[in-house]
């Protein structure tokens, strides 16, 4: 039996177990119910379509919304949601982008009283039965301007229930949690919605396979809401908020969640010593076993490689763990001696904030990826508000051939202007910065490579391409960390 054969008879059972854990997986997606969900903010959304989703926030900020962030479910995957809060109105809007049911608009308004409205554009939803409290307006295939009018025109004039940006997540799951209890308490969809879906997607179901599916669907709904709570250990990200927070608030909510600093309990060198060789030793005795046994069988390459991969996957875990352990008290270090820095640490991960009068930050390294170097970034969210402005090293081709953008700015002949770019539409501010001794500030991170300043809105960040995670690099963390802080400060003064 020659190698191909052998490959063909290894790999049907696992397609065919594949296709199998797929099929179960899907129906389970499709019949088990998500009680509660959770959003995870993103700082760049991967969407389906981007234009589209662009053109749909666009028309939003038409409106007069603010964007209230840019979130993923993991409860639900594929699904990501953008929300939007137009404080003036009372009005809350969301973008959901999923792989199957694909992009859809609501608008929405809660009343203080409990009662909802929302007008939605979604392809399902309609087949549903819905809290008498909800009032739920499908316009399917409308546009947002379409959506808009019907909202405002169903609108009731009475109290409505004011959102910020920051509640926006918090919100949304709480309303989901709401509606899934209320489904949950009438056991599950009855037999009328399980007839509506199967009519919108064409399947034909009579009436007694109708009864059997839905008292299948209604006993998995009744195990899910019998089955026992696991206790999961809470994930505490660290994340920047968008809108500012006073300093000492903002410390103090970090503080209180904030987890002990981790400890190495195994002996990391012999450990590494051992595995290296216990990995050599592998890799000898499979040299060995092939000059005798040679040409091995597929099978035995498939246990040589698992072996050496299940001791490689270890010997990572050791290095990546006794790494994050070895930082935490090197960055709680260098939070000490930085004015109004702080250690967060969830799980095994440090993360070094700033708590500061005006702003509130967080230091960011960036590992690199294959093509892409590292980088350290220092991003703030301020106090105050200022327009769109960039400063980044001039490259190799504007120097020679005197290249330049529309929304670059003109600078004074200097060394700092021979070296960086300044572009924008907010040139009072980079007037401002020119005269307040900016210049000289950035110039101090000229030994660093492509150092860069954004500022946007109220968000601020200074970066570089090189990654400082790690104690060997302390001196160039620090003067990184000084001129940054010092660059935010003045930012934040000038404003």
């Amino acid at each position: 039996m020659n190698n191909k054969i052998l490959i063909v008879i290894i790999s049907i059972p696992f397609v065919v177990a594949a296709l199998y854990f797929l099929y179960k997986y899907l129906l389970q997606l499709t019949t088990k119910p998500v009680l509660e969900i959770s959003l995870t903010s993103l700082d760049h959304s991967s969407w389906s379509e981007k234009k589209k989703i662009k053109e749909l926030m666009e028309t939003f900020q038409k409106y007069g919304f603010a964007l209230a962030g840019q979130y993923e479910c993991p409860e639900m995957p594929g699904l990501k949601i953008a929300g939007f809060i137009k404080p003036s109105e009372q009005l809350v809007g969301v973008i959901n982008d999923h792989p199957i049911a694909g992009i859809w608009s609501e608008v929405c308004i809660q009343y203080t009283d409990g009662e909802t409205l929302t007008v939605a554009n979604a392809p399902m939803g309609q087949e549903m039965d819905h809290m008498p409290e909800s009032i739920m307006i499908y316009m399917k295939g409308s546009s947002l301007d379409e959506m808009m009018a019907r909202v405002l025109a169903e609108r009731k004039e009475k109290p409505r229930k004011t959102i910020s940006k920051e509640e926006f997540s918090y919100n949304f799951e709480e309303a989901y949690k709401k509606e899934m209890k209320w489904r949950m308490d009438r056991g599950g969809p009855t037999a009328l919605e399980v007839k509506r879906v199967a009519d919108e997607m064409g399947v034909p179901l009579d009436s007694s396979k109708m009864q059997e599916k839905t008292r299948q669907l209604q006993k998995i709904w009744l195990e899910e809401k019998n089955k026992p709570k696991k206790v999961k250990r809470e994930v505490i990200e660290a994340e920047l908020p968008q809108e500012f927070q006073r300093p000492d608030v903002f410390r103090q909510n970090l503080e209180q969640k904030s987890e002990p600093m981790p400890q190495m309990n195994l002996p990391v060198i012999p450990a590494y010593i051992f595995l290296i060789v216990t990995m050599s030793y592998w890799c000898y005795y499979g040299y060995q076993y092939n000059k005798v046994h040679g040409p091995v069988s597929l099978t035995d390459l498939i246990i040589f490689f698992a072996v050496f991969l299940f001791l490689l996957i270890i010997l990572v875990n050791i290095w990546s763990y006794n790494k994050q352990v070895k930082m935490c008290p090197y960055l709680k270090r260098v939070a000490d001696m930085r004015p109004g820095a702080f250690l967060f640490i969830s799980g095994k991960a440090p993360t070094l904030f700033y708590a500061r009068e005006g702003w509130i930050g967080k230091l960011v390294f960036w590992m690199g990826g294959d093509n892409t170097p590292g980088t350290t970034r220092l991003e703030a969210t301020t106090s105050r508000y200022g327009g769109w402005l960039s400063i980044s090293p001039k490259t190799m081709v504007s120097r020679i051939f005197a290249r330049s953008d529309e929304d670059n700015i003109p600078l004074p002949d200097s060394d700092f202007s021979r070296k960086y770019t300044v572009s924008g539409s907010d040139k009072v501010l980079a007037e401002e910065l020119l005269k307040s001794g900016f210049s000289d500030i950035m110039m101090r991170l000229d030994g660093f490579e492509k150092p860069s300043v954004e500022i946007d809105g109220k968000s601020v960040k200074v970066e570089i391409e090189r990654n400082l995670f790690s104690t060997r690099k302390e001196a160039e963390l620090r003067q990184f960390l000084e001129a940054s802080e010092n660059i935010i400060d003045l930012v934040v003064r000038l404003r």
